[in-house]
């Protein structure tokens, strides 16, 4: 019984000992500034109250509005765009890379954002086209469709005009 009151009380006093730390870290923390990076200010640390901080914009979260207009301006600006999981070098599931190497057979140039680094984009572009899944393939600003339209398009030979289209717009 004494060993366990023992291990009990150590992680008692853990536990007061870290509580008490965070409250004193929680009053004001102390910035050292990184080697190389100049100083704003003579000192070499500056000390920070919490009541101070104020999240800026990248802690706000984009407006549907936003992310409606950021996508149109990436459909505008890329001739073939695919929004996919991953990238076009490392798809992150079957569906994108069926989409990938369908538009590789093609030799053209075409850009490609990966939704898993931009919840926003993630569910917007699913609201912008009124499509539910991912991948999502635009040509010429118009939207195709899924993976399974690709396919069915690559296949009936229809991918091939819309892309020899978009390759004239290219040059």
């Amino acid at each position: 019984y004494l060993l366990l009151f023992l291990v009990n009380f150590q992680m008692y006093a853990l536990s007061i000992l870290l509580i008490v730390l965070f409250l004193s870290l929680s009053q004001s923390f102390t910035f050292h500034r990184p080697v190389g990076v100049l100083p704003t200010t003579t000192s070499s640390s500056t000390t920070i109250l919490w009541s101070d901080f104020t999240p800026d914009d990248s802690f706000v979260q984009e407006t549907p509005e936003k992310t409606r207009e950021r996508i149109d301006a990436l459909v505008k600006q890329h001739p073939v765009l695919l929004f996919m999981k991953g990238n076009k070098l490392f798809p992150q599931c079957g569906f994108s890379n069926t989409a990938v190497q369908i538009l590789t057979t093609y030799g053209i140039d075409f850009h490609t954002v990966d939704v898993l680094a931009d919840e926003s984009i993630r569910s917007g572009v699913k609201d912008y086209s009124s499509w539910p899944t991912i991948p999502q393939l635009y040509v010429a600003g118009e939207f195709i469709g899924g993976c399974d339209i690709m396919i069915e398009e690559y296949q009936n030979g229809n991918l091939a005009e819309t892309i020899e289209k978009a390759k004239a717009d290219m040059m």
